[in-house]
């Protein structure tokens, strides 16, 4: 795999690693625009635990594909870094991934406010490189002030900030997107991705609808790429190539698989490995995820190269 994009790692990111680690998390907004060049859709996979991690980067070493791993809420994210650091460090060197996390602030009051900054914070300082912020129960005045300030951390670090857009009731979603990224454009923290919550399609029209209505809210946003958040279908994951979508959850289904009963047996943890290690590796495949960390690399390198030109 390429080595030369170790030279992207963010600083928060070096300072957590040891020595000589080969491990690649790089910032989101590194790979968008790449991505956005190659027409490709960026996995993003859940990992509540290191089987789940390792078994997902060892799917994406094969497939030669970029990966995301999602910290689920409530877990130490030091921790965290170190376990799935020292997995990709093993089992996929030099392989570009990125590291994902979100911050919910509860409202508008100092004190919520307080506790998503500190929140944001801590996430940052321990090398998550993809930040994702949700203010839907923020009064819709008061969004842009309160994510600009909660987003300070990641901004100051080079870390991905990705706005959760909010869906209220009675209005259009792709106008109150638009208003709410001017008004952080204008405030200094223009976020670099927007996220979007959708249901599992019904079927396939409803899964082209689902692509088209998420293009024209990237459109709204003068081109701000989508990650979609939520549960997948087949019909789904074969419209992404191409449209403005441009990192993809599974859905959480890989973290089903690992918690799947399996009927014990001395070997359970080598066969739920396995399991989710399959479920991911279909996920890949059907993004059309693979191959894509070569691209990726490719594009940075020779953006590395300009810029020591």
């Amino acid at each position: 795999m390429l080595t030369r994009i170790l030279a992207f790692r963010p600083p928060g990111v070096l300072g957590r690693l040891p020595p000589h680690s080969g491990a690649c998390p790089l910032s989101l907004r590194e790979l968008m625009g790449p991505a956005m060049e190659l027409g490709t859709a960026l996995p993003l996979v859940a990992a509540p635990s290191a089987a789940v991690a390792r078994a997902a980067l060892v799917a994406a070493k094969e497939l030669g594909s970029a990966l995301g791993l999602a910290l689920p809420p409530g877990v130490a994210p030091e921790p965290w870094f170190a376990t799935v650091t020292a997995a990709a460090d093993e089992v996929a060197a030099g392989l570009p991934i990125f590291l994902s996390a979100e911050v919910r602030v509860d409202g508008e009051a100092a004190m919520q406010v307080d506790r998503a900054c500190q929140e944001a914070w801590r996430l940052v300082d321990a090398g998550l490189t993809h930040l994702a912020l949700d203010a839907s129960d923020v009064a819709p005045e008061e969004r842009a002030r309160v994510l600009a300030e909660v987003a300070a951390g990641a901004l100051e670090r080079g870390v991905c900030v990705d706005c959760v857009v909010p869906i209220d009731p009675g209005v259009p979603a792709a106008r109150q997107a638009a208003v709410l990224f001017e008004a952080l454009a204008a405030s200094g923290a223009p976020p670099d991705v927007a996220s979007v919550r959708c249901p599992a399609p019904a079927g396939p029209e409803d899964a082209r609808a689902q692509v088209g209505a998420l293009a024209r809210l990237s459109a709204a946003l003068a081109g701000v790429p989508i990650v979609r958040r939520g549960p997948v279908s087949r019909p789904l994951l074969g419209l992404l190539a191409g449209s403005p979508v441009k990192a993809c959850e599974d859905g959480g289904a890989a973290a089903a698989r690992a918690r799947a009963p399996l009927g014990g047996g001395a070997d359970e943890a080598d066969r739920r490995e396995a399991r989710v290690y399959v479920e991911v590796m279909d996920f890949l495949e059907r993004l059309g995820a693979a191959g894509s960390a070569r691209g990726l690399g490719r594009a940075l390198e020779a953006r590395l190269a300009e810029d020591r030109a």
